[in-house]
């Protein structure tokens, strides 16, 4: 079943995968970037990145700043 346009093979990644890539590839100045672009302070934004708290629209937007960089791997 293909869902838009997706291909068949795409699998959906979880919040805590997403959570994961977010903080292993952020770079000096994302904290900043990510409490921009949702509105929420930088301290919340780090505590959400560092596992402390739970906020899944933070969570979403720091993976989408990181997911085109080639760094850190899993």
């Amino acid at each position: 079943m293909k869902t838009g346009n997706r291909p068949s093979t795409y699998k959906r990644i979880s919040q805590s995968e997403k959570l994961k890539i977010a903080f292993m590839n952020r770079r000096r100045g994302d904290i900043k970037k990510v409490a921009a672009r949702t509105g929420y302070d930088p301290t919340t934004v780090s505590k959400v990145l560092s596992g402390v708290r739970n906020n899944e629209r933070i969570v979403n937007v720091a993976y989408d700043v990181v997911r085109k960089r080639k760094g850190a791997t899993a």
